[in-house]
């Protein structure tokens, strides 16, 4: 059995930004002093999360409580894994913000309960690996992220971070279409695993000779495929993670156009230290062996054939211009109710692949890149839904008030119930239909029939769920009409 703890409050908002996110009032188990003058319903509700779970339930509203100490040893490694995108986009609402990336008063939350588990002892981390055009610095301050570090190294002297994960950094301008300049950061940080044939990417590579052409945006193809052929599918993760005993991610509840929703499972992606590793989409129609777009057309396969030019190119004026002349193109296709462009459908087969086979090596994984047999580190999850993101997310969600949070020890469970929650039917999203399926390296030992659902405390069967907390979230464009319950 799997236990997924909900806790919902429908009029909760975030904390003001200027704080360190700390309680308004001193919980018998609080390590510091430091409290809000003013209201903290998100440490409430995750407080009361983690109360619902059961977790510590004998030593509750304690001073000994500690409610990750079922998951986090004493001296641990811990790394927590945010989920962030990018910095705020121009003419983007700062609602809109918070429904694209965590916020920190969940970080901060969760990292009073961590340092309870691990003591003086543990080390605890916190990166992620967002988009290589964004501004690390921007985005963890303007979540609050940079507010909850200084906090921690001011009042215990532990230095969390945030570390940026990313190998690869670019500088972008004309709305992301003319490049100026990309450079290469912290290299040795980089562990490169080989999946082989064991990949879930494998089976797409056709033996008799179809060519098959994995492709993520701003990247070269031809590095990108480097990494994928035969037989041999390497990712490039950072060691920062692989050197840990638990993972703790920090998803937000948000839509994806590539595979439906992102939380805890496709959160996975913030580990990758090298993007040209990620296999997003095949390019081509269907027809083609690929999963780009639903249909060929001469303009799509001139969009996508000018794309693989411009990622070729260099910075000077003939690469920029094609550059910016294929961008304008692949936005016009992606205009409108129908357009569809880089695998932003409920066709994209790639995509949930990628993402399941990073989450089976962030849990086999050694240090040095070899897969064990064995799983060589925990990964929970702590999900953020008070804004949530729906429509064309991860990118460009609407945000949406939902004022929930999810908690589950198991990430396939937290990211099954997610989907209902959103409305969605989770037997059309392959991404978390797939990850109970029997594999090499498997992520969970139960089936969806074996999950509990808790809500403020009370257990529901499914029905009593989609019944009571259907969110009706907006799919994204290119699966409309396919994933709604």
């Amino acid at each position: 059995m799997a236990l997924v703890s909900i806790s919902y409050n429908a009029g909760i908002n975030y904390p003001s930004p200027v704080d360190d996110y700390s309680p308004a009032r001193l919980y018998p188990e609080y390590l510091f002093e430091k409290i809000l003058l003013g209201e903290n319903h998100v440490y409430e509700l995750i407080r009361g999360c983690l109360h619902h779970y059961g977790a510590d339930k004998e030593h509750y509203d304690t001073s000994i409580w500690n409610p990750l100490g079922q998951w986090v040893n004493k001296g641990d490694r811990v790394f927590i894994l945010p989920n962030l995108v990018s910095h705020r986009r121009p003419f983007q609402s700062n609602i809109d913000f918070m429904g694209t990336c965590i916020h920190g008063s969940i970080l901060r939350t969760l990292l009073d309960y961590v340092f309870i588990a691990t003591g003086t002892s543990g080390i605890v981390s916190v990166g992620n690996a967002p988009l290589q055009e964004c501004d690390y610095d921007k985005v963890t301050k303007e979540t609050g992220i940079v507010n909850v570090a200084e906090f921690f190294r001011r009042i215990n002297g532990h230095n969390i971070g945030p570390y940026d994960l990313r190998i690869v950094k670019t500088l972008w301008s004309l709305f992301g279409t003319v490049l100026l300049e990309r450079r290469e950061q912290n290299t040795s940080d980089a562990v490169y695993i080989d999946l082989g044939k064991d990949s879930l990417l494998d089976e797409l590579f056709d033996k008799s000779g179809r060519p098959v052409e994995v492709r993520v945006a701003d990247y070269d193809g031809r590095e990108t495929m480097s990494y994928h052929t035969v037989g041999k599918h390497i990712y490039v993760v950072n060691r920062r993670i692989l050197e840990s005993d638990i993972i703790i991610s920090l998803p937000k509840l948000k839509t994806h156009e590539k595979v439906g929703v992102t939380c805890a499972l496709k959160g996975a992606v913030g580990s990758i230290a090298r993007k040209e590793c990620l296999a997003h989409h095949r390019r081509g129609a269907p027809t083609e062996n690929g999963d780009e777009y639903p249909k060929s057309t001469r303009m799509h396969d001139l969009v996508s054939h000018s794309l693989d030019l411009a990622s070729q190119g260099g910075r000077d004026f003939i690469g920029n211009a094609i550059r910016f002349a294929s961008k304008v193109g692949y936005r016009l296709l992606r205009a409108g109710k129908q357009g569809v462009m880089g695998g932003a459908w409920y066709g994209n087969d790639t995509s949930w692949r990628m993402t399941l086979d990073i989450q089976r090596i962030l849990r086999y994984a050694r240090p040095d890149g070899t897969m064990s047999d064995l799983p060589q580190r925990k990964h929970i999850a702590l999900v953020d839904g008070i804004v949530s993101g729906e429509g064309d997310g991860p990118l460009k969600p609407r945000a949406k008030n939902t004022g929930v949070v999810l908690f589950s020890s198991d990430i396939c469970a937290v990211d099954y119930v997610a989907a209902l929650t959103m409305g969605f039917d989770v037997s059309s999203i392959p991404l978390i239909n797939n990850a109970f399926k029997s594999m090499r390296w498997p992520l969970t030992d139960i089936q969806p029939t074996d999950i509990q659902f808790l809500l403020n405390g009370n257990t529901l069967n499914t029905e009593d769920l989609k019944e009571r907390l259907n969110f009706h979230f907006v799919p994204p464009k290119g699966w409309v009409g396919h994933i709604e319950i």
